[in-house]
């Protein structure tokens, strides 16, 4: 910890400093608001929630500071944990300390004859207070704020990373091992049998990510605004601001090193696929954190998960880490989030999970990754436009073989093709696996086969697949107008587009047919 020696008492003699009207870092409270429940330990509360501001009390303890409330530890930094004087935590110490601490500090106020604040069960414990509305929004530790802490701590980084010696019992640093927090300290997360000697003292202790990034930030915020240096936050909504870097604001930002390559291989031992040569610096670029393929460690996926599965893996195979399409963890899972976008899931939508997992998948797909290449990933291209057969792709398609009620559509064919076109020209990921017109035609046309067309070089038709009334032997193939409807219409919502009325594709007939209600 860094609060030790004379960096302790600098502390310990400031904080009334820091919290008074007149000191330089003096700020008027934002009324921070809580709400105190603590249903991990009482369940099912009998009275509602305290709100308690917290902003009030900060600036009603000028004089003492955080003192008032939070203690310091053997290391001399502020405990931000209330209660902090239970013995054994449970339903009745953690109440009787509350009210001890509470209604002790506003019983002095009233026999001083000073404001105070409720000392009855009802006056905190209010109904109406606590229907009210709080809401902080999650702290975001991006590559900025990362990158700052570095040059601020001079590449110190033993102050805030470090890991549990399992034989010595104790926390150490060691250059080359720095991961996340959230590793061992996000209490809700699920983790493996290589954290679980980490996770279940954090769990013992209650040592949550909130309360270490507490504990840890806002004391070295203080200790460098007690000494008139540029510091943290102090308050909590100048940290919970709600407000996100994008990706293209943390392009030219460092991530952090490692010893991470830019480029490796993918191979398995044992494995009947060809390797794959990963791009792992355009991977960081467009990833807000590495925690979102890293899920446990900072360890390659093969280090715990093995072709037939094991312990330290979970029993999940490595295929199923690398292709798992549920998982927002695995590449394919990752891939199919990035589809989800807006420009993307007009075509990608109809490729649902369970069909791509029980459909035998082509080869060209597996290739795109498992091609064994060596040096270089294969080269990002353009699929051109101009050169497309008029014939082939027409510039307009009339869709009449449902004709009754509505008049015939027209379909601007050969605009579309064009704004799909220029859609994937600009998403490296779909340059990559888009490597020519016939996948981007493959959106729509999703299950042709040239050598299953009648008529070679002429565009398939919808019904050549779909009949006109629906096969209940075939559940997963819709009726034709079902199959134009979900194609159609399913991609104009998908892409948020303003032709999603009957009209907007075909007029209404002003005589229909007699048979039609």
């Amino acid at each position: 910890m860094i609060f030790v020696g004379s960096i302790a008492s600098l502390v310990l003699l400031s904080y009334s400093r820091l919290f008074s009207e007149s000191g330089q870092n003096a700020k008027e409270a934002i009324g921070d608001k809580l709400f105190i429940g603590h249903t991990e330990i009482f369940g099912s509360l009998e009275r509602p929630p305290v709100l308690f501001d917290h902003g009030l009390h900060e600036k009603k303890s000028k004089e003492k500071g955080c003192r008032t409330c939070h203690p310091l530890d053997v290391d001399r930094s502020l405990v931000f944990k209330f209660p902090f004087s239970v013995a054994a935590v449970n339903r009745n110490t953690v109440k009787d300390a509350y009210h001890d601490k509470c209604i002790s500090c506003h019983s002095r106020l009233i026999e001083e004859g000073k404001k105070h604040g409720p000392i009855t069960c009802g006056e905190c414990h209010d109904r109406q207070r606590s229907s009210e509305r709080v809401n902080y929004s999650v702290f975001d530790f991006d590559f900025v704020v990362h990158e700052k802490h570095v040059e601020k701590l001079n590449k110190k980084c033993d102050d805030c990373h470090h890991f549990y010696d399992k034989e010595g019992h104790e926390l150490v640093y060691e250059l080359g091992t720095e991961q996340s927090c959230y590793y061992c300290h996000d209490l809700d997360a699920k983790r493996g049998p290589a954290l679980s000697t980490e996770t279940e003292i954090t769990r013992r202790k209650r040592l949550s990510i909130q309360r270490v990034c507490h504990d840890l930030c806002v004391n070295c915020h203080l200790f460098y605004s007690l000494q008139d240096k540029k510091a943290g936050p102090l308050e909590c909504r100048q940290c919970h601001t709600g407000k996100y870097r994008t990706l293209s604001q943390l392009a030219a930002v460092p991530r952090p090193y490692r010893d991470q390559p830019k480029k490796s291989y993918v191979s398995i031992k044992g494995a009947k696929m060809k390797r794959v040569l990963f791009d792992h610096e355009s991977h960081e670029r467009n990833a807000r954190t590495c925690r979102g393929c890293h899920h446990e460690t900072l360890n390659a996926c093969k280090e715990c998960h093995s072709l037939s599965g094991n312990e330290e893996g979970r029993r999940i195979t490595v295929a199923d880490a690398y292709h798992d399409i549920s998982s927002q963890y695995s590449c394919a899972g990752c891939h199919s989030l990035r589809k989800a976008n807006k420009d993307c899931s007009g075509c990608h939508r109809l490729l649902h999970p369970m069909d791509t997992q029980s459909s035998v998948q082509k080869k060209e797909s597996c290739l795109a990754c498992h091609n064994g290449k060596k040096g270089q990933l294969p080269a990002v291209l353009s699929i051109p436009v101009s050169s497309l057969n008029s014939e082939k792709v027409p510039d307009k398609v009339t869709v009449k073989v449902l004709e009754k009620i509505y008049e015939p559509s027209e379909f601007p064919h050969r605009k579309i093709v064009k704004r799909l076109v220029d859609i994937s020209n600009k998403d490296k990921m779909a340059t990559y696996f888009h490597r020519n017109i016939q996948t981007i035609c493959e959106g729509c046309h999703h299950r042709r086969s040239e050598k299953a067309e009648a008529r070679e070089g002429k565009p398939p038709y919808c019904r050549n697949c779909h009949a006109f009334f629906f096969d209940a032997k075939n559940l997963n193939k819709p009726r034709l107008l079902a199959a134009y409807h979900r194609q159609c219409l399913g991609c104009h919502q998908q892409m948020k587009m303003k032709q999603q009325g009957c009209a907007d594709c075909h007029k209404e007939k002003i005589e229909k047919p007699k048979d039609i209600l």
